[in-house]
């Protein structure tokens, strides 16, 4: 049999689409790349898709079939799996219950598996289908497959493992954002003059459920001229909630004069024309556009979650669908010398950790654990085969 490669980690996306994980998963790539670091990355995406387009010379596998059967597409990993004979394989999921197929087949092949997934609450919180069934898969049987697991916050870690009793650890590796927004110059906090309303931005996908807009319109619908007074509002993105949010506007032309919906824009273009941003989200990860925001300089109000905890204040977040707490906060940051205190504490959270510097230092961190975890530093046996015995829950 031919050797296991001393270096080589192959990291795995299957999914045609591109956001805010493959994003990081790109940024992983390239800290991977810094002089010194032990590790050989290499990708293996879909030939159709941007993170495929996107990746760092010299790193991508020749790509997984576009448009094929789930049989192909695994025939090709197994193709390069055996070529590369990789010391570990990284399976990047934007979601718990993608790529199942991918993991199971490494594991059945003996490979050391990490899944890397910015999600980790149960199926049931986050609204899926079948969520209670699907939440007993994985406690019963998928979180005993991986060797090893990926979140993206300790919080997030910590709630997968109190749910779904994972048999492997669960590491960390927190996001951050693309070097021209962290080198991009702090953006002003203005002062408002008597009378001038608060721009407050919500931007990203429009979708009613998991961004929790159905809830931020509710509550905007129903609220007098008196509570939205002095507050403006901006919509700014694409998605499926869309139309329904224009044709609330359209037949509440009061509520269009506190609320806008604009097409999609780049982040800082966005955020420069913004006083504070406002994430109304059931469920996320780390929202980028949140670290996007405390880079420029950005004050942040939003749902108390697992993934907003580390890095906005408890007096900035608000309850799941509390959009009433959420209107008070907001009006709470009228004051410009509030905005300041904020977006500078918001800076110096960043910096600490989210900003690149501290992205290298969080992978070479990661990096150390998981090949101690494996005993790969010491050159241990191969991982077992997915057949061993699982432990009793």
């Amino acid at each position: 049999m031919t050797q296991r490669s001393a270096t080589t980690w192959l990291f795995v996306d299957a999914v045609p689409d591109f956001g805010g994980h493959e994003v990081m998963l790109l940024r992983w790539l390239q800290a991977l790349q810094a002089p010194g670091t032990p590790i050989r990355p290499a990708l293996l995406a879909r030939a159709e898709g941007r993170l495929q387009q996107q990746a760092p010379a010299g790193l991508a596998c020749p790509p997984l079939p576009a448009r094929a059967p789930l049989w192909r597409e695994l025939a090709a990993l197994v193709r390069q799996v055996r070529a590369l004979r990789p010391e570990c394989v990284v399976v990047a999921s934007g979601a718990l219950g993608a790529h199942v197929p991918h993991v199971l087949l490494l594991r059945l092949m003996g490979q050391r598996v990490l899944v890397y997934v910015p999600l980790l609450g149960t199926f049931a919180s986050m609204g899926y289908r079948l969520g209670h069934w699907k939440d007993r898969f994985v406690r019963w049987f998928y979180a005993r497959v991986p060797r090893g697991w990926v979140a993206i916050t300790a919080g997030q870690a910590a709630e997968f493992q109190r749910w779904a009793r994972p048999a492997a650890p669960v590491f960390v590796l927190p996001n951050t954002v693309a070097p021209a927004i962290e080198q991009a110059a702090r953006l002003p906090v203005r002062a408002l003059v008597a009378g001038a309303a608060l721009r407050v931005l919500v931007l990203g996908r429009l979708d009613a459920h998991q961004k929790g807009l159905d809830l931020l319109l509710a509550q905007l619908a129903q609220a007098g001229p008196a509570r939205l007074a002095g507050l403006r509002l901006c919509l700014v993105g694409d998605g499926p909630y869309r139309p329904q949010i224009a044709a609330l506007l359209a037949a509440q032309p009061t509520l269009a004069q506190h609320l806008e919906l604009r097409p999609w824009m780049a982040a800082h273009e966005a955020l420069a024309a913004s006083d504070v941003l406002l994430l109304a989200s059931r469920y996320e990860g780390v929202p980028l556009v949140m670290l996007e925001a405390m880079a420029l300089g950005v004050p942040v109000v939003c749902s108390d979650l697992p993934g907003t905890r580390p890095y906005v204040p408890a007096d900035c977040r608000f309850a799941v669908g509390e959009i009433g707490a959420a209107l008070d906060i907001l009006h709470g940051l009228r004051p410009a010398a509030r905005r300041q205190a904020l977006a500078d504490a918001g800076r110096a959270t960043f910096d600490a950790q989210a900003s690149g510097a501290a992205f290298q230092q969080h992978v070479q961190q990661l990096t150390q654990a998981v090949r101690a975890h494996f005993s790969l530093v010491s050159g241990a046996a191969p991982a077992a085969p997915l057949r061993t015995r699982f432990p009793k829950a």
